[in-house]
């Protein structure tokens, strides 16, 4: 993979987005966000449909909870993560996933440096929120 592959400056949207796994991990913790914090992300690929966000993460690092407006999928790429959901700890190891839907409140903990590859699903609109969408379109010049 060539020196693209790290290029912060790529598209995010381009119809065909090549990485290698291993130079995208190192170059989140080699940058100065990962140097000051327990863990870093990056989004790799933005589209309507979904958007793919690699998390890096030192030992002993959390995420506390929070949830998303959309369903997501949380892949293990390296070492070992706890990812907490609906009641359930789940462990995560390389070649582990979950899918988990909108508005569940989850949170991480890496039990061992880590990293992750998170999908972010389509924001499912509420017929009140598409209602709200409309008309400010229509206010708009």
């Amino acid at each position: 993979m060539t020196d693209d592959a790290v290029d912060l400056h790529r598209s995010l949207s381009a119809n065909v987005i090549a990485l290698d796994w291993h130079e995208e991990i190192g170059a989140l913790r080699s940058s100065a966000s990962y140097a000051s914090a327990d863990h870093s992300a990056r989004t790799l690929a933005k589209h309507p449909a979904m958007r793919l966000v690699l998390v890096a993460m030192k030992s002993g690092g959390r995420m506390e909870e929070h949830h998303t407006d959309s369903a997501i999928t949380v892949q293990c790429l390296e070492g070992r993560l706890h990812f907490e959901v609906g009641g359930a700890t789940h462990d995560l190891v390389p070649g582990h996933f979950l899918v988990v839907t909108e508005r569940l409140p989850h949170s991480v903990v890496a039990i061992e440096e880590c990293a992750f590859l998170l999908t972010i699903g389509e924001q499912r609109r509420t017929q009140e929120r598409a209602v709200e969408d409309e008309a400010m379109a229509k206010d708009e010049p």
